[in-house]
């Protein structure tokens, strides 16, 4: 049982604060942390981190790209960039109203070698677009998994909940053509 809670722990977005500074240290020059979990990202049993850091000026008047950095960390405590995806983690002005990453709860979650970037809104709009990949021990190397988009209407219905379903559209991986994490870019939905 405690362990369970240490894993549920360590897959939760922690504060920038709190991330390594031998992670840290290793951001590119120009962007700051706008988010992180922490987890088991590969085969090695250590603690390993999902960063994604924008420009400090970011917002949707002057989106930045937002580049997910993974981090893995070696025998010796040190980290290794081992990944990054400048696409998979929605700009400020792609969510209409809100900024599809920042004003939900959700961001990043990672279970056992899975992780998923989770975008969408809840204002005006309600859709959410959650991506998820996982890893290769044999290509050793993080791919494309899973996208699920939805999205909801408002309900014009007053006995009904106040929204309805609208679109939903899942995309899963081809297994004979596998798409490593770095590579992945975003589909029309």
């Amino acid at each position: 049982m405690k362990r369970m809670l240490l894993l549920a722990l360590l897959s939760l977005p922690l504060h920038a604060a709190e991330l390594p500074s031998a992670v840290a240290s290793q951001l590119p020059q120009g962007y700051e942390v706008l988010s992180y979990a922490a987890g088991q990202l590969d085969d090695s049993g250590r603690t390993d981190y999902l960063v994604v850091i924008h420009r400090a000026n970011d917002s949707s008047d002057t989106p930045s790209p937002r580049p997910l950095l993974i981090y893995t960390q070696n025998a010796d405590r040190s980290f290794t960039l081992a990944a990054r995806n400048d696409q998979v983690v929605m700009r400020a002005d792609q969510g209409g109203q809100c900024d599809p990453f920042e004003d939900g709860d959700n961001g990043l979650a990672i279970k056992n070698r899975y992780f998923t970037v989770q975008n969408g809104v809840a204002c005006g709009q309600h859709w959410t677009d959650y991506i998820t990949f996982h890893y290769d021990a044999q290509r050793h190397a993080w791919l494309f998994h899973k996208q699920i988009f939805e999205s909801w209407e408002m309900n014009d219905d007053p006995n009904g909940d106040a929204l309805k379903p609208g679109t939903r559209k899942v995309t899963s991986a081809d297994v004979a053509h596998p798409i490593r994490f770095e590579a992945w870019r975003p589909s029309d939905k």
